[in-house]
């Protein structure tokens, strides 16, 4: 019985499994000197494919205690919809880090400059169950690519 309600808890949708898996794969990426000197190493923000709550956008920055709350409630909030636009989410996610979107309005929040340094890493990771079906991308200068 402990086992099932604990499937059934964390994981007995797809959605909750990858917010389940993706909470438990952050929690840990900052070492115990780090979490106690309220600091963080790494740079999260949050975006969504689809923005089915209007709000799903949380500008990169410092993963630090006093962002992670509101990271995690962004995460958990996550509604799915019936399409996967993987596409033009990546396409946005690359002229975020080109800095076209920088003061513009993106799912509710003004978009902030990611980027600290020309030499900083930055990675996007999609969490999806489902292949592109739908939308088009868009080129850096906002016109349609493919």
């Amino acid at each position: 019985m402990t086992n099932f309600a604990n499937w059934w808890t964390y994981y007995h949708t797809r959605m909750q499994m990858m917010k389940t898996s993706a909470s438990n794969a952050f929690s840990t990426i900052d070492s115990a000197t780090d979490i106690g000197n309220g600091r963080s190493r790494f740079r999260v923000g949050y975006m969504s494919i689809n923005n089915n709550t209007g709000s799903d956008f949380y500008n990169l920055g410092e993963f630090s205690s006093t962002r992670k709350g509101s990271w995690y409630a962004k995460l958990i909030a996550a509604d799915p919809n019936d399409s996967t636009p993987l596409l033009p989410a990546l396409s946005k996610a690359g002229r975020l880090y080109a800095g076209v979107l920088n003061g513009t309005t993106l799912n509710g929040s003004t978009v902030t400059d990611p980027l600290q340094y020309s030499c900083q890493q930055n990675y996007t990771i999609f969490s999806t169950d489902g292949f592109w079906n739908s939308g088009s991308s868009a080129m850096l200068n906002g016109t349609t690519g493919r």
